[in-house]
């Protein structure tokens, strides 16, 4: 018996179903907290809707299956793809790195070795507190709800303290370029505020977006950096950097998550080291914190190199053949 052709109708539900995954792009940001959520939990939510499209369509769900999965590698793939503002001027950087050590004494070695100029610790004590301060000359370390540290090579000085609108605290930092540090733990997004250090969807972003707002109000170099619990496919994330105008410093090169245990399946890049307008990262990095859930994340930020003047480009080039100029072997021009 000849198999009979798929109807029209069937044709378009299946174009349908297909395209349906790409409306993800323009509609992410107009979904609000939905989106929100909808950006924590993209991978899985992804695997799950294709998986069942291909158990209850069979062969007719494997093009939106297919499109789903694609959709869905994209989304999560290019905020983590490079997107270098350019280098940084030769001799004004400043490695930072920035560490949720969810209070392990065990991810203190790891930090010690990467020997970063100024490194930002989130749920830090006072125990690990001495460690770091001891490795440091300049220090500021806040207790609360946001307990973190920041240590430095250069001289500190603390401008705020933790407070209801700031999860972390502002530090003037003396480094050859000086700037302002935002080093921030923002309570991770959760549908109630009661419990751990969490806070309800609408609450975390109140958060960012305040967060956002002050940084781009900063008259000098300013840079944030720590745990945001900011999804780098969400729309705080996109605040800070189309909003604040921030660069994220670790797109230097290719990244990816940053929180590696429990929520490993939900691939999120929750950390984050962001500069403001006309300052680069180079050389960006993450490595793994022992006994902590998070990875580390560090670059080289300072200054952008300024572009070559016009008509310099060739300079540092050796000068043409005799045979193209003219000129004997070994003239130069003046």
């Amino acid at each position: 018996m000849p198999r009979r052709r798929p109807s029209a109708v069937a044709l378009a539900r299946a174009a349908l179903l297909a395209a349906l995954p790409w409306a993800w792009f323009p509609l992410r940001d107009w979904l609000g907290l939905v989106g929100d959520v909808l950006a924590i939990v993209l991978p899985v939510l992804v695997g799950l809707v294709a998986a069942a499209t291909l158990v209850v369509g069979r062969r007719r769900g494997v093009l939106p299956a297919v499109s789903a999965l694609l959709a869905g590698t994209i989304a999560v793939l290019a905020p983590w793809t490079p997107a270098d503002a350019g280098p940084v001027a030769a001799g004004a950087g400043v490695s930072v790195a920035s560490a949720n050590v969810s209070g392990q004494a065990t991810a203190v070695p790891a930090l010690l070795e990467a020997a970063p100029d100024v490194l930002v610790v989130v749920e830090n004590n006072g125990y690990l507190d001495e460690d770091f301060a001891a490795a440091y000359p300049h220090s500021e370390f806040t207790w609360g709800d946001a307990t973190l540290g920041v240590y430095s090579r250069f001289p500190l000085r603390l401008l705020e303290e933790p407070g209801p609108e700031l999860p972390g605290m502002v530090v003037a930092v003396d480094a050859p370029t000086p700037f302002v540090l935002y080093a921030l733990h923002v309570p991770r997004p959760w549908w109630t505020a009661r419990g751990a250090y969490q806070a309800t969807l609408a609450e975390h972003h109140e958060l960012v977006e305040t967060v956002a707002a002050r940084a781009a109000r900063e008259p000098g170099p300013v840079v944030v950096a720590g745990d945001l619990n900011s999804t780098d496919r969400g729309r705080g994330y996109r605040l800070l950097l189309d909003d604040a105008g921030l660069t994220d410093a670790v797109r230097d090169g290719w990244t990816g998550p940053t929180s590696v245990t429990t929520w490993r399946a939900f691939l999120l890049r929750i950390d984050h080291l962001l500069v403001g307008p006309g300052w680069c990262g180079d050389a960006a990095r993450r490595f793994a914190l022992p006994g902590s859930d998070h990875d580390a994340i560090t670059a080289t930020i300072g200054p952008c190199a300024a572009p070559p003047a016009a008509g310099a480009a060739g300079q540092d080039r050796p000068p043409p053949p005799a045979s193209a100029t003219g000129r004997r072997a070994g003239m130069v021009e003046g």
